[in-house]
């Protein structure tokens, strides 16, 4: 995904291309033969120099080599500062674009995907975007570059000066901001520059952490540009503002392509949604996978897309409709001709038809946020334990000291009654009697002394990073083992807390995080710290003694952690209630939520 939108596809006769050459350039000498190719051109309309490095001196040289050029119209720059520091990013494009402001030329797309420049970089770009070069601007790509609220802020005030300063001609149409930290704020921003330019056609803003707030204001933006036929909220957290979203959805007639994947729009959401797409024309893809969804909800769009004869793509992966949900699903699907693509390998499965976020109905007061979250949480099985309705644990092979007819207790170390027994000679009957006084119902807590030290010989090699790498290896099941080693170690309490923090910035270090492994590594970790459910025992939530344990960890590693890690941590810990944090007390919570926030 993020790949995909990083990239300008277009390409033109009038193209010269240093695309993937992996130049390293720290002087204006390193550029020498790209700016003479540059002089070259008898008509240079597009500029590709995606997957090189360059500094402020070969900036330098290459800004005055395409100022000759008035006829440039697409500057495709993305992965273009990798291992430069954010400071060297901003004086490096006031001097690639200086000259473009003043030779007349009239761009037309800006492609700065994939550089990590952060607020700042945004702070270099803002003159050039605001200039008469980008009154003719159509498409801004600034995918997965770090921009933050900040930056996000910053480049909504470019784009409104462009359109103010053009007179009104400015007429963007499509943006792309995927994996920016914009979250409510900077979608705010960049809502009210949507409004006021309102030519949009693509807007694909995915994986900002952007809530309920922020998804209401890029609604009301949406329903300000009538051309829009791609819109992307992809893993952005919708929830409570699903009626908004779908209220302006409803009013877009050449909308194509919507993806709300892994958005949390869950069944209320996807009736909303249903009887918004029911009268379009023209929608040909429709994602709406991983969101929480019940039979129910994916009835209701299937109704509504049945007989839609554009529709090409209808993705409902990953929700929780069970067999017999997926049976109805496609019996009213099965004359369509995007049933046969349609799969379910990653299905949820179906609790007893969640009463999900029940009186929820009609509330869009966002006044304060985080109230309204936690009441729409109150019925979802996601977010909160099950009282008194879990399944009984199941019971290990070896239990000691109980009738048949007992039931195992449930902590996971529970050793016998408190009766003492005299000093006797060791005898069989003797042994049998000790070994009564003890009730083990932990498959792990049955150990040897050859396993103790053996598990401490593991956590002491774990010290070692390299260790550590030899360990997880470097293949797709990384992100399992890495998470499968820290819960080991957070339920082994012979390891201590300076040693157990050692060792899982040790497992975070060695793991190369892809967009898919990340995602995988936060679900994982989700599980194990018991936020959602865990399909490998019956799709119940864990529950875990060491959580004041795990969070004291987390809060010492936090700076290994991905931000989208700690972003979900900050969501989740926000809006469960304290009495559901178990065994966590209320000031590790606020430490580690402030130095998640931090």
């Amino acid at each position: 995904m993020t790949d995909t939108l990083s990239k300008s596809l277009k390409s033109t006769e009038h193209e010269l291309s240093w695309a993937g050459r992996g130049l390293k350039a720290d002087k204006a000498e390193d550029v020498k033969d790209l700016c003479d190719e540059i002089d070259q051109c008898q008509e240079l309309v597009a500029l590709r120099l995606e997957g090189n490095t360059i500094n402020e001196a070969a900036a330098t040289d290459i800004g005055k080599a395409i100022e000759k050029h008035s006829e440039i119209q697409r500057l495709i720059w993305n992965d273009l500062f990798t291992t430069r520091l954010k400071t060297e990013v901003p004086p490096s494009l006031i001097k690639l674009t200086q000259g473009l402001i003043t030779n007349g030329c009239h761009i037309v797309e800006i492609n700065l995907s994939d550089n990590a420049f952060g607020p700042i970089g945004v702070e270099g770009l803002k003159t050039f975007l605001s200039s008469s070069a980008c009154y003719t601007l159509e498409e801004l790509r600034l995918n997965n570059c770090g921009m933050g609220i900040g930056g996000g802020k910053l480049l909504a005030e470019a784009l409104i000066a462009c359109h103010k300063n053009s007179g009104g001609k400015f007429a963007l149409k499509q943006f792309v901001a995927g994996r920016n930290r914009l979250e409510n704020e900077g979608a705010q921003a960049l809502s009210k520059a949507f409004e006021i330019i309102g030519t949009l056609e693509v807007i694909r803003v995915p994986q900002n952490g952007i809530r309920p707030p922020g998804i209401e204001a890029l609604a009301n933006a949406f329903v300000q540009n009538q051309n829009l036929r791609i819109i992307d909220l992809n893993d952005n957290t919708i929830t409570l503002a699903a009626g908004k979203l779908a209220s302006a959805i409803e009013n877009l007639p050449q909308l194509e392509i919507l993806n709300l994947e892994s958005s949390l729009i869950r069944t209320l959401g996807a009736n909303a949604l249903a009887r918004a797409i029911g009268s379009h024309k023209n929608l040909q893809e429709l994602y709406l996978g991983c969101n929480d969804m019940h039979t129910e909800g994916a009835m209701e769009i299937a109704h509504a897309v049945k007989n839609m004869s554009t529709l090409k793509v209808l993705d409902l992966n990953g929700n929780c409709f069970g067999p017999d949900g997926i049976d109805e699903i496609r019996a009213v699907l099965e004359n369509t001709k995007f049933i046969s693509q349609m799969v379910f390998s990653d299905d949820e499965g179906s609790d007893e038809e969640e009463e999900e976020e029940e009186g929820e109905e009609g509330d869009e007061n966002y006044e304060d946020e985080e109230e309204d979250y936690e009441e729409e949480e109150e019925g979802d099985e996601d977010y909160e334990d099950e009282e008194g309705d879990e399944e009984d644990v199941e019971s290990p092979s070896f239990f000691f000291g109980q009738n048949s007819n007992q039931q195992p207790a449930r902590n996971n170390f529970q050793f016998g009654s408190n009766k003492t027994t005299p000093a006797q000679p060791e005898s069989v009957s003797d042994l049998s009697s000790m070994i009564a006084n003890f009730n083990v119902c932990s498959p792990f807590s049955f150990g040897t002394q050859s396993k103790i030290e053996t598990n401490a010989n593991k956590w002491t090699s774990f010290a070692n990073l390299e260790k550590v790498k030899e360990y997880l290896k470097n293949d797709d099941q990384s992100t399992q083992r890495a998470v499968e080693l820290l819960e080991e170690m957070w339920n082994d309490n012979s390891v201590s807390q300076n040693d157990t923090s050692s060792i899982a910035t040790n497992t975070l270090t060695a793991l190369t995080f892809t967009p898919d492994s990340e995602r995988n590594f936060n679900e994982r970790l989700l599980v194990t710290l018991g936020f959602v459910k865990d399909e490998q025992t019956g799709r119940q939530r864990r529950t875990s003694n060491q959580r004041d344990r795990i969070f004291r960890t987390l809060v010492d590693i936090n700076k290994s952690l991905p931000k989208s890690t700690k972003n979900l941590l900050s969501v989740f810990l926000q809006n469960t209630p304290n009495d559901k944090n178990q065994s966590l007390s209320p000031e590790m919570k606020q430490q580690l939520l402030s130095v998640l926030k931090g």
